[in-house]
């Protein structure tokens, strides 16, 4: 996992991604408003003043824990290992994944980056590899545990959503399994992945989709061969690997449970947030069904689209735009700026050497 954030092209591609990312934002946020009846800001601004302060203190206090146990989950990972290192920096760590991967398409930037301010810190790179490869299986793993129970518990709460919401819901739990399946083989079944990848990429050439096959192929068996050598340090760690999960099971409910809390604090009933919990769970799994920076206008249809079975639409317009701009739009706000705070450090560190 090898990144060059200095470089001009670099801040260039992140440059155009951030200018995407708010195009979309503002795309999102007017769609919302445009397309639910009887919604309008005056309406926003005194649902806002109605809420209870105590669940909206709730609901911040989630979205504080999304930031801060995916920064205890790292650093119970890079203590594992043995290399452990402040809360602070962790959390600069956690901050730099979501705020990457909110801005990048399938949220391809987070991890490199995660991975780089790691090596900056003195963390080796095949030590920052395997954390990463087994934080992304865990990751992926919690949010599939928790849509299963859900629907188990709460069948309703999928069939509440239209046939295009089901549909996304559909695909989604369909990638997010595909992607547990390719991680758990890329830790402990390399050789089987090999040969599926192998398998891929002549399937490829033969279509005339890709060209020099002979140079992808040794690629591919180096890369391979560098998980290899990392993905031995993850045997004999199953306590670790158990304590992670969990974290992330955590993880996963405190940024769910920021829309719960929202919901509470605009009047909703108490009975009813269990089943909203399971259905904004689904909505988390339906979001991964297109490779949107920050899921952008999926996760709000989904929103809208599951919670005006429970409430009116301006309703659930309201508890969208307050709860999505929560639970994302200012807990990336607030991890750009402890990117920017760890960038700073590291100038500074540069320049006092």
């Amino acid at each position: 996992m090898k990144d060059s954030p200095d470089k001009p092209k670099g801040k260039n591609k992140r440059f155009l991604w951030t200018l995407l990312f708010l195009l979309i934002a503002a795309f999102s946020i007017y769609a919302v408003g445009s397309q639910s009846k009887g919604f309008s800001p005056k309406h926003f601004m005194e649902y806002l003043d109605r809420n209870n302060r105590w669940w909206l203190l709730a609901a911040v206090l989630a979205m504080l824990a999304y930031i801060g146990l995916d920064a205890v989950m790292v650093g119970t990972l890079l203590r594992g290992f043995g290399y452990p290192r402040s809360l602070p920096k962790c959390v600069s760590y956690a901050a730099a994944d979501l705020y990457f991967s909110a801005i990048t398409p399938s949220a391809t930037g987070g991890q490199p980056m995660e991975a780089f301010f790691m090596t900056k810190d003195g963390v080796p790179g095949i030590i920052s590899t395997v954390v990463m490869l087994t934080y992304l299986l865990l990751y992926t793993l919690s949010i599939v545990i928790i849509g299963l129970v859900c629907l188990i518990l709460f069948p309703c709460s999928f069939t509440a959503f239209g046939t295009v919401g089901r549909v996304f819901i559909g695909v989604g739990a369909a990638i997010q399994i595909a992607l547990a399946v390719f991680y758990a083989l890329l830790l402990w079944r390399k050789k089987l992945l090999l040969r599926l990848c192998d398998f891929g990429l002549r399937l490829l050439a033969k279509l005339r989709i890709i060209h020099n096959l002979e140079l992808r192929e040794d690629k591919l068996r180096q890369t391979m061969e560098e998980y290899s050598q990392a993905t031995e340090l993850l045997k004999g760690r199953r306590r670790l690997l158990v304590k992670t999960l969990l974290l992330n099971l955590a993880h996963r409910c405190s940024q769910i449970l920021v829309t719960v809390f929202c919901f509470l604090a605009g009047g909703g009933r108490l009975h009813l947030a269990p089943k909203l919990f399971a259905m904004q769970s689904n909505v988390v799994i339906g979001a991964y069904c297109i490779p949107i920076p920050g899921s952008m206008g999926v996760t709000d249809f989904l929103m809208l689209d599951g919670f005006t079975s429970l409430m009116s639409e301006q309703q659930a317009a309201n508890l969208e735009l307050i709860a999505r701009g929560l639970s994302f739009y200012i807990c990336i706000l607030l991890c750009g700026v402890l990117v920017l705070i760890k960038y700073a450090s590291l100038r500074l560190r540069k320049d006092h050497l």
